[in-house]
């Protein structure tokens, strides 16, 4: 144990870059963040087809094959994903930019999650049945996964061991036995199909998920991106979080 405890202590000085979960005395974990799976998401891109954000989990260590928290202190409890609407596209990717700079800097990166959060008001997506926390759980034994969400023309949440581009039907998100769509933390009955019925209402600047300008960039248009963050427990209850992982944005036209 104790050579697993100087291996972990010169991970935290030459990767500066993972988060840290302190648990007990002189034991170092950290929590790593998801990662690219080959696709961000652009809300200027004329594809439809590519309108769509994924990445990949990360719940093994890269190293060792294992989970993160070996010795039961620390607890990873899996990956939540994290959004917010804009009308106005400038104001988006001034906030991403706030978020990368943090992220990248040794000195504030610990605390760029808590800025997506607590500062900039981002929410997690709710499901169309059923609740959980995180989003994609973590699995008895470690096993990074592949996520697929899609907004505008919604289709369930996609999980799967393999990278995904599209749909893949009997990879469904299941909770309580249903396939689950991606809804608004505002209501999860409410949708991203902005306009289309009573049940996708246009975002109104009094709405928690929503970021408003005055100055819209195009009437009728909305961006909305999105962050993956991997979300452990300490031995005290306190969560811990990865640095944002960020999917990219999508526009969505107002029908």
């Amino acid at each position: 144990m104790s050579d697993k405890k100087g291996l972990l202590k010169v991970i935290f000085f030459i990767l500066p870059t993972f988060f840290l979960c302190t648990c007990g005395l002189d034991t170092f974990y950290y929590v790593d963040s998801p990662v690219s799976d080959g696709h961000i998401a652009s809300y200027s891109s004329a594809d439809a087809l590519l309108d769509y954000f994924s990445c990949r989990t990360t719940e093994q260590s890269p190293s060792e094959n294992q989970y993160m928290f070996g010795s039961g202190e620390c607890t990873f409890l899996g990956t939540e994903i994290y959004y917010k609407i804009y009308n106005n596209f400038s104001t988006m990717i001034s906030t991403e930019s706030s978020v990368e700079s943090m992220s990248s800097d040794s000195s504030s990166s610990s605390s760029s999650a808590n800025y997506l959060i607590d500062t900039k008001g981002y929410k997690p997506l709710k499901l169309s049945s059923g609740s959980v926390f995180p989003l994609i759980k973590a699995n008895s034994s470690p096993q990074n996964r592949f996520i697929y969400i899609k907004l505008k023309e919604p289709e369930p949440i996609c999980i799967s061991s393999t990278v995904m581009n599209t749909y893949v039907p009997g990879k469904d998100l299941m909770v309580g036995g249903n396939a689950v769509y991606p809804r608004r933390y505002i209501d999860s009955n409410k949708g991203f199909s902005f306009g289309s019925d009573v049940d996708n209402p246009l975002p109104l600047q009094t709405d928690e998920d929503v970021t408003w300008s005055d100055n819209a960039s195009e009437s009728g248009v909305w961006y909305v991106d999105m962050y993956a963050i991997s979300i452990a427990r300490n031995i005290d209850y306190a969560l811990q979080y990865s640095k944002p992982y960020f999917m990219g944005s999508v526009s969505i036209r107002s029908e």
